[in-house]
């Protein structure tokens, strides 16, 4: 399909006038576009400059920062996915990942402790504090009640008085906590001491995995085969966390972006392989296959980005920024396959209730310069529109934008009259 420039629409001043009535005023003009039904050489005969890209293309650069130990790669040397392409001194991780995982340790010691309670030893151990607790408390006791009594004579002073009474609480106090150990140690700790306890194992367990993740990003690896294209940085440098180390290339297929104007980019879908020459390989054409379809246009340019993938050749070397020259060439059953396709909204449903189920379109006849109402037949929708299995032929041109202002201007019926349309091959459109 191919879009034509605007189909300009004058229809006839007043309804039911004639299009040569010398008191009528004319209707504002209302512009449409059309296209021609499958005319695929619209995109076919067609060469898109582009240039030539990597598969893969990456800077590479590490998680963390400190000085290199190791940079084995050079420009132009050849990796495989997995392989080292640079190193940092990994001493300050280690040592960062030794001691996160102590720290777990403990804590997961001291949580099973807590678990299963205390030995039969201390269990003893428990029972003797408490027992030396409850002996000072109740000689603190007799010590203050001692003390009560002497005060009224003036026999102790006062701040006699208050250091036995302060003891007294002191050793109550003792007796308490002793019995708290005692019970723990009988019973296990108590059961939000174990979940705080399991938090902080699964905190102190992140934190190992955070130190062995710092170790594992000392060691650059290459992410895919390639090529390596730059190294910006030396060995023995220390460099900073997402520096640029080296630029990767992966050259096992080519990238080509063309640019392709709105007027065909509504064909491209339809095209199936495309041939592409590169000027530093004259002489030769590549099969590509188109890979991406832009579906935003460009702001100034009007014009949307199409990439087509080429597989490497083995006897040449296609590398990325060689200039190309793109032109789709489909097989001719695909080109018959794909050649009776509109764009959705060249379709139109009457309103009416006996023909709600009938689809149509507005046919334009390029020879006696009429537009007429044809309903068709409406088959699967195609990423190219929607395919039409009856009602149109090859070639003919298909109104894909005012349809309804169309309908609505009842535009049968106020040109009805052959004078009032007429095909201008200088200005390229439709005057009706």
């Amino acid at each position: 399909m191919r879009s034509i420039p605007y189909l300009v629409c004058a229809l006839a001043a007043l309804w039911g006038a004639g299009c040569g009535t010398a008191d009528s005023e004319p209707e504002s003009m209302r512009p449409v576009r059309a296209v021609k039904v499958g005319d695929l050489k619209a995109i076919l005969d067609r060469e898109f400059p582009g240039r030539a890209k990597a598969w893969h293309e990456v800077d590479l650069s590490f998680r963390v920062s400190g000085p290199l130990v190791s940079l084995p790669v050079d420009v132009g040397r050849q990796v495989q996915q997995g392989d080292i392409v640079g190193v940092i001194d990994p001493r300050d991780f280690q040592t960062a990942l030794d001691s996160a995982e102590a720290n777990l340790s403990i804590a997961q010691a001291n949580l099973l402790a807590m678990e299963r309670g205390a030995r039969p030893e201390e269990v003893e151990q428990l029972r003797a504090v408490l027992l030396q607790a409850e002996a000072n408390h109740r000689k603190a006791v007799a010590d203050h009640q001692r003390s009560e009594q002497l005060l009224p004579e003036r026999a102790v002073s006062q701040s006699e008085f208050d250091a036995t009474l302060a003891r007294r609480d002191l050793t109550a106090a003792e007796v308490t906590r002793a019995k708290e150990d005692l019970n723990i140690g009988l019973k296990g700790a108590r059961l939000e001491d174990l979940a705080a306890k399991r938090a902080e194992i699964l905190a102190l367990q992140a934190a190992v995995d955070n130190a062995r993740n710092q170790l594992d990003y000392t060691v650059l690896k290459s992410p895919f085969d390639g090529t390596v294209a730059a190294k910006y940085v030396h060995n023995f440098q220390t460099v900073q966390a997402k520096q640029p180390i080296v630029r990767l290339l992966d050259v096992s297929k080519i990238e080509v972006t063309v640019q392709v104007p709105e007027s065909l980019i509504a064909l491209a879908p339809g095209v199936k392989t495309v041939n592409c020459r590169f000027d530093a390989v004259p002489g030769r054409e590549f099969v590509g296959q188109i890979t991406k379809i832009g579906s935003e246009a460009s702001q100034t340019t009007r014009i949307y980005p199409v990439t087509v993938a080429v597989d490497q050749p083995a006897d040449v070397r296609i590398l990325p920024g060689m200039a190309a020259i793109v032109r789709a060439e489909p097989p001719e059953a695909e080109a018959a396959t794909e050649a009776l396709v509109v764009p959705p909204s060249a379709v139109f449903t009457d309103d009416t209730a006996q023909a709600a189920q009938q689809s149509d379109v507005w046919v334009v006849d390029e020879g006696g310069g009429k537009v007429a109402r044809r309903p068709v037949t409406l088959g699967e929708l195609t990423p190219a529109g929607i395919a039409v299995t009856q009602g149109l032929e090859t070639g003919e041109w298909v109104i894909i934008a005012g349809v309804h202002s169309l309908w609505a201007s009842r535009w049968t019926r106020s040109c009805r009259r052959s004078r009032c349309r007429t095909w201008s091959s200088t200005r390229d459109m439709w005057i009706i």
